[in-house]
């Protein structure tokens, strides 16, 4: 007795230890994949998670897509709080959702969420079956969230002898193969002990184990293809599309008369451009074969909405209509690079156009799922990527070009008008360039709520009414490969306190917008990441009320590093300080014992900013 009551006080104290350290822990999940024939295999997980708080949960959420080459053959579970007795989860209790109810080969999501008193248990038993073709094997990823450990994780592929299949992992240990009648590859994974979500830190994709897998001959919804090369999976790609592309003869009629008086290639896009911007939506969902194949040009016109694949597809399929060649592209908006060795579809997300233009000696690459963005323009989830050109001789990976970091950059300027009493009013002028300019493209459709909000944000006083005077941008005025997009908005606001008072003082705020980073007092983790450069510069102009006079300025501040750097300028002429502040972000990835040099450099930048001028009375 007194063996078992010390046996349990050491696992409560273990089970207390993991609650204060993890969100979760993985204690097991064991997933076979075993291939019967190119057509068809089967899925068996048994998963089971132990949750401790919220940010936890979600790794213990149920969640598996199925259509129609993939359903849920088999599915139970239970959920058991510490102590209680396990509650049964049945497959009727899984809630399905269709993605595309009446367009298509529906797909559906099915998920269950466990609740209960944390912490608790949950365990997932179930079976996937999978028909008419497989093109990659389910990725394994026991782990997504953050201080969640696995201590139990494998994952085994089974496939006919001979099946010449490709892999690419991570973290995931060795792998143990055995040859017969079906050939086996097995990888067991060590423990994982989870990582910790920072500022600045490297993907999480990173951080993880995984293993991702793909048969290199396939059959696929009765379309052979091979993923042995870029230039094979782009000849499967384009067989897919065959068929897809056609439009209406009366469509085609119309959009050659829309065209027919514009001068050149480029106006001729910006015409089908625009169009699709006002004729269709984006919708995230599935259509098609299994993700794969883009939904017909002639059903996407007719219903005005796709996802990103149907949408490109129809893009193409207008700019052929007129004459102009492009090409259908693949690319993962999460990683810059392919994967070494794996030339897997499956590590593809998206789908956009790339529109030779010889005439500007440049390449258009069209994001169709967001025709709000300015033509021209490369944004931030594609520009720097490794792609796939889908060609009627084969796929051919390039590289879409990257922006200098010099481009991006944003520049105010702040007038402030202020009062002897701390009021004051305040007109300022934002110019922003390049990746600045893609939150803000839609301000002129925000609602009042929004507006005031956004301009507001990072404000340390207290507006009373903001207004929105002006904006313009160069959005349409693309003119070739040096194009940037440009923003300038316009606005003001007025308060009642800009200034704290004093005994004859008023203590001003060097900048209204102060930056004022947060930094972490725990030891780092994780590398420090700044993908790209980038320049912030304020120059504040605050107007002098009468019968005050400066007593002090914000000290001048000259500072470089491997961070970035930062100068900062106060003087005062004619009844006005002006204060300039720039500062300049390098691009970097520096190990976690570089934090305490970063974070001196962090300290000195929110100290400028955050730095006041005193006026004194006369």
């Amino acid at each position: 007795m007194r063996y078992r009551l010390l046996l349990f006080l050491l696992l409560g104290q273990s089970l207390l230890s993991a609650q204060e350290k993890y969100n979760a822990v993985v204690l097991e999940d064991i997933e076979t994949f075993t291939m019967s024939s190119a057509t068809s295999a089967s899925l068996t997980v048994r998963r089971s998670v132990r949750v401790f708080n919220d940010a936890g949960l979600e790794d213990a959420v149920f969640q598996e897509y199925t259509d129609q080459f993939r359903t849920i053959a088999s599915f139970k579970g239970t959920v058991a709080r510490d102590g209680g007795k396990p509650v049964r989860i049945k497959k009727d209790d899984l809630v399905t959702v269709s993605l595309a109810s009446g367009l298509a080969e529906d797909g559906f999501v099915n998920g269950y969420r466990p609740t209960a008193s944390y912490p608790f248990t949950v365990t997932y038993e179930y079976t996937l079956s999978f028909r008419k073709g497989i093109a990659s094997f389910p990725a394994f990823f026991p782990v997504s969230g953050e201080k969640v450990k696995v201590e139990k994780a494998s994952y085994t592929l089974q496939v006919p002898a001979g099946t010449r299949i490709k892999t690419y992992t991570e973290k995931a240990g060795e792998l143990r193969m055995q040859t017969g009648m079906t050939d086996s590859y097995q990888w067991d994974f060590p423990v994982f002990e989870g990582y910790t979500e920072e500022s600045l830190m490297p993907s999480w994709q990173e951080m993880v184990p995984f293993v991702m897998a793909c048969p290199v001959d396939f059959s696929y919804a009765g379309v052979s293809g091979s993923q042995g090369t870029w230039a094979d999976v782009g000849a499967f790609c384009h067989a897919l599309q065959k068929g897809t592309e056609a439009l209406p003869e009366d469509v085609i009629a119309r959009l050659k008369e829309m065209t027919a008086s514009a001068p050149t290639d480029l106006e001729k896009i910006r015409i089908l451009y625009d169009d699709l911007r006002e004729r269709t939506r984006y919708v995230s969902i599935q259509l098609g074969i299994g993700g794969y194949k883009p939904f017909p040009a002639s059903q996407v016109h007719k219903s005005g909405f796709g996802d990103c694949k149907g949408l490109s597809n129809y893009m193409q399929a207008m700019l052929h209509a007129v004459g102009i060649p492009s090409f259908y592209t693949i690319v993962n908006t999460d990683r810059e690079r392919f994967l070494p060795g794996y030339s897997g579809i499956g590590q593809m997300n998206h789908a956009m156009l790339c529109v030779p233009l010889p005439e500007k000696s440049d390449t258009l690459w069209l994001e169709c799922t967001h025709p709000t963005l300015p033509l021209g323009y490369r944004h931030e989830d594609v520009a720097g990527h490794d792609v796939v050109l889908v060609t009627a001789e084969g796929g051919v990976p390039v590289r879409v070009s990257a922006y200098a970091d010099s481009l991006s950059r944003v520049f105010t300027e702040m007038d402030i008008d202020l009062s002897a009493d701390g009021s004051a009013k305040a007109s300022i002028r934002r110019d922003l360039y390049l990746d600045h300019t893609e939150s803000w493209i839609g301000i002129r459709e925000w609602k009042n709520e929004t507006l005031r909000s956004r301009l507001t944000a990072g404000l340390s006083v207290q507006p009373q009414s903001v207004t929105l005077t002006g904006v313009q941008d160069n959005f349409r005025n693309y003119d070739g490969a040096d194009y940037c997009p440009w923003m300038q908005v316009d606005y003001s606001f007025d308060t009642r306190q800009y200034a704290t008072t004093g005994k004859d003082r008023l203590f001003v705020p060097a900048n209204p917008y102060p930056m004022n980073a947060a930094l972490q007092r725990s030891k780092r983790e994780n590398d420090l990441v700044f993908k790209r450069g980038s320049r912030s510069r304020d120059r504040i102009r605050l107007h002098i009320p009468e019968g005050y006079q400066v007593e002090s300025l914000p000290a001048p501040v000259s500072l470089d590093t491997e961070w970035g750097s930062l100068t900062v300028e106060a003087k005062e002429e004619g009844g006005m300080v002006t204060v300039l502040q720039d500062l300049r972000i390098r691009p970097f990835r520096e190990s976690p014992d570089s934090y305490d040099r970063f974070r001196t450099f962090i300290r000195a930048v929110n100290k400028a900013y955050t730095a006041q001028i005193v006026l004194v009375k006369e």
